[in-house]
């Protein structure tokens, strides 16, 4: 490159060449000349002028790092670095040695020098020189600097290679809060800058909240990347939803992504798996938060475990929309595959949908009195031989925060023996809560033995008959205190169970007819059941044929996800009757179809009507037992003549 003549003389540029006579302009010349003399090969100077192979091997062997140890005792260490420049080269140069270079402790820094500069008769590129000289106490400290100086070099020459290299090199060392909060600020100023179609300044105001909201000790353990993608995410996401409501209102809507990421954690680095997710609400009564995205999670997925305290998330009232951010992993620790992750981006944005949980007031509604006597009289009319059931009307009575509250009346033959109902539950012990209401006797039967009325109520944890989409079953719960009830007391006769009993029994009947089901279609099928008009079919209408109208709305469900038009029909024929199904999300056609079969005259034996929502549209089903041809067709053209899309036709 140069002669050994010419080594003092080549050329360096620097900030201060606007002023040649400058003190600083030749101090600093003249220390980046000697620093260069001790960095570079000896050879590099024995050319009289530059060639293209001297160009490319200069260029290889940056950045270069050396060490060397002077002093008396050698107890001072300079660290030279010469290297491309790069953004915040120097302060990631300082950091490394200043903080890494002795693990646990801050060095003594003695000493600091850092210039830009150029060697404008080599090459236009802007080069950085630094040295930091730290001032050891004893040969210990020295022979830890000379076993960390190795590790140190060559995280320092990958971290000058690349700006990822560097901020992954420092965050696996450890950074504070707030030189990770500086990372956060100019990843998302990048994105502003590289992606202006996609992020508009707003996304600082997204940036803030996350900063201001986010507890320290989420921010401890998380990358900075990651920690960036749930502000660009969460933009995103809140962007693509507000353009989707205001293009069809009404409608729900559920965006998921996953991404992978790391914990650092004192023990070493955890991989896990973030879960993005975003979705709009329908009225200030629905809620969606942290219990339920992890019982969406662990219901669907049970051998997923969820981070603990890894959820963030974002509320905004007035536009309707929620944004979720939660961690999972496999609860026996190994790592998610790919199908795994696919099935969790495929299938819990159906999950979330049901999940979501609609609240509702409580009702203010004092018990009525004269209806409990009232009830009291007529079980006391039906005892009329001694070895008569007890009569045993259960009514439900209200939702007390975590606590279902059911009344129970107890009208009874007593014996001279017999306990009374509250020391039989104290005896048998009972999940169910048993609190005393009156005992009353009502005369004696064939005037010897005496009938006992006792009212009392019954109060049992409501999480035990939570539905996915955290709906209190009833029907459930009333079942269980029924089983309860006959193992403390024995045989009776459930007064005003008869006909829940006939549903209950013709439930497990149409379950039965379906070989496996997920979670999602038992949920589904339980709806379907329960929307079924006249009200008296639940109890006594053909499971088969229930069963066929129930698999052409799992049809219709499967295609309306899909992208189907909300407005179809749905259509199958079999010799026995036909089946219409109509999905829609106009109120105004299901009057239509509605009043038009009504026009028919159609007996209500012959006759099964299905009227559900699920997941933001809306079915009307029709099950029309006519064993003639032509009025089964004349049944299934009502939908046509009404303003309906496409329809699906097929046979039984």
């Amino acid at each position: 490159m140069f002669s050994k003549e010419a080594k003092d003389s080549f050329r360096i540029s620097t900030v201060f060449d606007h002023d040649k006579e400058s003190p600083h302009s030749i101090l600093y010349s003249s220390s980046i000349r000697n620093t260069l003399s001790r960095l570079l090969p000896s050879h590099f100077f024995l050319f009289d002028e530059v060639s293209d192979s001297l160009i490319d091997e200069f260029s290889r062997v940056l950045p270069i790092v050396k060490w060397v140890e002077w002093g008396d005792l050698g107890l001072q260490v300079s660290i030279h670095l010469l290297c491309p420049h790069r953004v915040n080269g120097v302060k990631f140069f300082y950091e490394m040695v200043s903080r890494w270079l002795m693990p646990g402790r801050r060095q003594n820094i003695s000493s600091f020098f850092a210039t830009d500069f150029k060697l404008p008769e080599f090459t236009d590129e802007l080069f950085t020189i630094c040295e930091i000289v730290i001032s050891l106490s004893n040969q210990a400290e020295l022979a830890s600097v000379r076993h960390q100086m190795p590790i140190i070099e060559s995280e320092i020459r990958m971290g000058l290679l690349s700006v990822y290299h560097a901020n992954r090199v420092l965050e696996i060392k450890g950074l504070s809060a707030d030189e990770k909060t500086c990372l956060i600020q100019e990843r998302i100023a990048s994105l502003l800058e590289r992606r202006p179609k996609d992020f508009g300044h707003d996304i600082f105001a997204q940036m803030q909240h996350f900063l201001v909201m986010c507890r320290e000790e989420f921010k401890a353990v998380r990358e900075y990347r990651q920690m960036s993608r749930i502000i660009y995410v969460f933009y995103l996401f809140r962007k693509a939803l507000k353009k989707e409501m205001e293009k069809s209102p009404g409608h729900r809507f559920v965006h998921l992504k996953v991404s992978k990421g790391y914990l650092h954690h004192a023990f070493g680095l955890k991989k896990v798996l973030g879960i993005f997710a975003a979705l709009n609400f329908h009225g200030d009564n629905e809620l969606f938060e942290e219990r339920h995205f992890a019982a969406v999670i662990h219901g669907h997925f049970p051998h997923l475990a969820v981070v603990e305290d890894s959820f963030f998330f974002r509320t905004s009232k007035e536009e309707g929309i929620q944004l979720l951010y939660i961690e999972v992993e496999k609860a026996d620790g190994t790592e998610l595959s790919l199908a795994e992750t696919k099935a969790i981006k495929e299938q819990l944005p159906g999950e979330i949908r049901s999940g979501i949980e609609k609240l509702t007031r409580p009702l203010f509604m004092p018990r009525n009195e004269e209806e409990v006597m009232r009830n009291i009289i007529t079980l006391s009319s039906q005892l009329k031989w001694i070895r008569d059931l007890p009569q045993v009307i259960i009514n439900f009575e209200s939702e007390i925060e975590s606590e279902l509250l059911f009344t129970v009346i107890c009208v009874r033959i007593l014996n001279p023996y017999d306990l009374s109902i509250q020391e039989l539950f104290e005896k048998e012990g009972s999940f169910l809560k048993f609190v005393p209401d009156r005992i009353r006797q009502l005369g004696l039967l064939r005037k010897k033995y005496p009938k006992e009325g006792t009212v009392f109520r019954l109060k049992v944890s409501v999480h035990h008959f939570l539905r996915p989409d955290h709906s209190v079953d009833l029907f459930k719960a009333r079942q269980a205190i029924v089983h309860e009830l006959q193992r403390v007391l024995g045989e009776f006769r459930d007064y005003n169970g008869g006909m829940i009993s006939k549903q209950h029994e013709l439930f497990v009947a149409l379950k039965e007819l379906f070989a496996s089901m997920d979670k999602n279609e038992e949920l589904l099928l339980e709806n379907f059941f329960h929307s079924i008009f006249p009200i008296e079919y639940r109890s006594v209408f053909n499971p088969q044929l229930l069963k066929n109208l129930f698999s052409l709305l799992l049809e219709a469900v499967q295609k309306t996800e899909g992208g189907i038009p909300e407005s179809s029909v749905y259509q199958k024929s079999c010799p026995e009757g036909c089946y219409l199904l109509i999905a829609h999300d106009d109120s105004f056609l299901k009057d239509q179809v509605m009043e038009e079969v009504k026009n028919c005259q159609i007996p209500s034996s012959q006759l099964l009507m299905m009227d559900l929502e699920h997941l933001g549209t809306s079915y009307l089903g029709y099950i029309y037992l006519e064993e003639r041809e032509e009025l089964r067709q004349q049944f299934l053209v009502i939908p046509m003549r009404q303003s309906t899309k496409p329809c699906f036709n097929g046979s039984l």
